[in-house]
């Protein structure tokens, strides 16, 4: 019938606009597989959003020097669904609820902080994904603020981890945004380096304090016939006076190969996975110096 007709052409405009391409759909049966999974997750999303269904996990980042932990990054899951950040950040992401999601990484993260150092921890900075729809957040830093106070909370404790695209699409914003931060004494990192815009102009005017080599490109070019570009990348980040983070690294020979070209710190399962708050401090966690 008509509405049922419209309702799948309707379906198939999502999907071109979903997959950010111009051009057209054909629509097709999986299309509603797709949509039922979205509102599902959609559903999940708000409930987590409603009665606390959200945790923290922390993955080390690893110094290459010394095997020390220097610092942590904070991982979001659901703790009633066992759905990944790769499902449900784009679907919160495309409904705007990415906005709220973030409020609520950010306090859980400040609070955690707060308790390790009521416990006397020797607590090393934790950094939050901040997703491109944050930018819409206009009293986001605000928020921040009065946490961090409300918390006892050291600034550089804290590090923003920001995406190429969000300076991309909103310049200006960006800029103004990752200038307040900077003002407050909050580090800033550049997430997923490689993957998107990568252009190193950028890098000498944002106030910025560390980029995170994406997972695919340490792959690309840790290979032997790339290792040079990989080399030459880490040392132009260091004339920038930037600490650089190789993620995603699994293999004791990428980790050998990124000490020999005086990476800085490593984040990966080769090291450890995200860890409980609870697990974080516990001595093994702590050093991984054998593992050089």
């Amino acid at each position: 019938e008509m509405s049922q007709l419209i309702m799948n052409a309707d379906l198939a405009l999502y999907t071109v606009k979903n997959n950010m391409k111009s051009g057209f759909a054909l629509f097709d049966f999986p299309m509603t597989d797709q949509l039922n999974e979205k509102s599902f997750i959609e559903s999940v999303l708000r409930d987590a959003i409603d009665h606390d269904g959200f945790k923290m996990v922390y993955q080390p980042q690893v110094s290459l020097e010394t095997g020390e932990v220097l610092a942590y990054e904070a991982l979001l899951r659901l703790t009633r669904e066992n759905i990944m950040p790769g499902a449900f950040i784009p679907v919160a992401e495309d409904n705007g609820m990415i906005v709220k999601i973030g409020r609520i990484v950010t306090e859980k993260v400040i609070a955690q902080l707060s308790l390790w150092i009521e416990q006397g921890l020797d607590v090393k900075p934790v950094s939050v994904n901040y997703s491109a729809m944050q930018i819409h957040d206009t009293h986001y830093v605000e928020f921040l603020e009065t946490l961090l106070n409300q918390y006892h909370v050291p600034a550089n404790l804290l590090e923003i981890e920001i995406t190429e695209n969000v300076f991309l699409e909103n310049k200006q914003a960006t800029i103004t945004f990752l200038d307040r931060l900077k003002k407050n004494g909050i580090r800033i990192a550049i997430d997923d380096f490689g993957t998107g815009y990568s252009s190193f102009s950028y890098l000498t005017f944002l106030p910025i304090d560390k980029i995170k080599l994406d997972r695919t490109l340490n792959m690309k070019f840790l290979e032997l016939d790339n290792i040079k570009v990989m080399d030459n990348l880490i040392a132009l980040a260091h004339s920038l006076n930037l600490v650089v983070v190789a993620e995603g690294i699994e293999e004791k020979m990428h980790m050998k190969r990124l000490k020999v070209g005086k990476c800085d710190l490593i984040q990966g399962y080769y090291f450890s996975k995200p860890l409980e708050a609870d697990d974080v401090f516990n001595d093994e966690n702590c050093n991984f110096s054998l593992f050089l």
